[in-house]
């Protein structure tokens, strides 16, 4: 789905919900959309872990799942 300009929309499912993202695909900017802090969580792209190194390097595609785990301590 294109929203003019350029950009476009696309479908993903994150945690298992669905989710409209506008970041042509970019995982950073998927992080920023949900409202994640990038050091603080893991992200697993179809079952698959995506090192913190790597996140740029990946291009999200329609339909894609992802999860995003945060982490929290306790005691």
């Amino acid at each position: 789905m294109s929203l003019g300009h350029g950009k476009t929309i696309m479908k993903l499912i994150v945690n298992g919900k669905p989710h409209e993202h506008k970041g042509a695909g970019a995982i950073p900017v998927l992080l920023h959309e949900i409202g994640a802090v990038p050091e603080q969580v893991a992200v697993m792209v179809n079952d698959e872990v995506i090192p913190r190194a790597d996140r740029t390097a990946v291009t999200l595609k329609e339909a894609d799942k992802i999860e995003v785990l945060s982490f929290c301590g306790g005691g």
